[in-house]
């Protein structure tokens, strides 16, 4: 059975797909528990970078279909469940960081994607394989990958259900780095502290744009740029970054 862990260290808050039997597989509980962990995570201030992983030598191969569809139907399990995990991933006013150690498939795919950084081990995978069994893409796949990739490429992984390895991931974008595995958590755990280093609201802000602006007209996008502004004079590590500035010194960002 798949179980979903949340730990700290200092400032970042890790969660952990394990179903080391099934590949990390997420059973519908499952899946509500981890959206519900995002969602208190979001919330919680003195988190400044969120990491994703799985146990052992996978990261997710997506839904359980072992553990069989609720009586409720495909549609609702994805409210409730995966579609909750991407939406906070993808909303997340933090930096997410996706640890992908081995094969991400399917769902695993789509949630390791919807972070904002996506770190993986040399012997990582990721393959969109949905239609290889009759359903359409799923947990944010068809807005997350043209983004990534592009139209035409989307179309070829999400159609076809290739893999892709660590290498050909990072060249096409959907990953970030990759990293021999064995030194996969240390340069994670490197990554994670420089993220927990950054004005996490200017962060946020940041991301926002990122994603919203990639529809709006240059006016709208310069628009929305100014409001986010507005906002990033009136926090703590604004004053802090122009006072170090002033003083020729490194800013000490509190998140604030």
């Amino acid at each position: 059975m798949a179980e979903i862990t949340v730990s700290r260290n200092d400032e970042a808050a890790t969660v952990t797909i394990s179903n080391p039997g099934r590949m990390n597989a997420l059973s519908s509980a499952a899946c509500e528990t981890m959206a519900e962990s995002l969602r208190t995570i979001a919330h919680d201030r003195s988190v400044r970078c969120v990491v994703v992983t799985g146990v052992g030598e996978a990261f997710c191969s997506g839904i359980d279909l072992a553990s069989g569809i609720g009586a409720e139907g495909p549609a609702a399990e994805l409210e409730g469940g995966l579609n909750a995990i991407a939406t906070s991933l993808l909303r997340m006013e933090k930096p997410t960081v996706a640890s992908v150690p081995g094969p991400a498939i399917g769902a695993g795919a789509s949630i390791a994607t919807a972070c904002d950084f996506v770190y993986a081990g040399a012997s990582a995978e990721f393959g969109w394989g949905f239609t290889d069994i009759g359903l359409a893409p799923d947990t944010g796949a068809t807005y997350v990958l043209p983004r990534l990739v592009g139209m035409r490429r989307a179309m070829e992984l999400l159609t076809t259900g290739r893999r892709i390895d660590a290498e050909e991931a990072v060249e096409l974008g959907v990953a970030t780095e990759v990293v021999s595995d064995s030194n996969l958590d240390d340069v994670v755990d490197k990554r994670v502290k420089m993220l927990c280093s950054r004005p996490t609201r200017a962060v946020g802000e940041a991301k926002r744009l990122l994603f919203r602006n990639t529809h709006r007209s240059l006016e709208e996008a310069l628009a929305a740029e100014t409001r986010a502004q507005k906002r990033m004079v009136t926090t703590e590590d604004f004053t802090e970054g122009i006072q170090a500035f002033a003083e020729q010194r490194d800013p000490t960002f509190t998140g604030q």
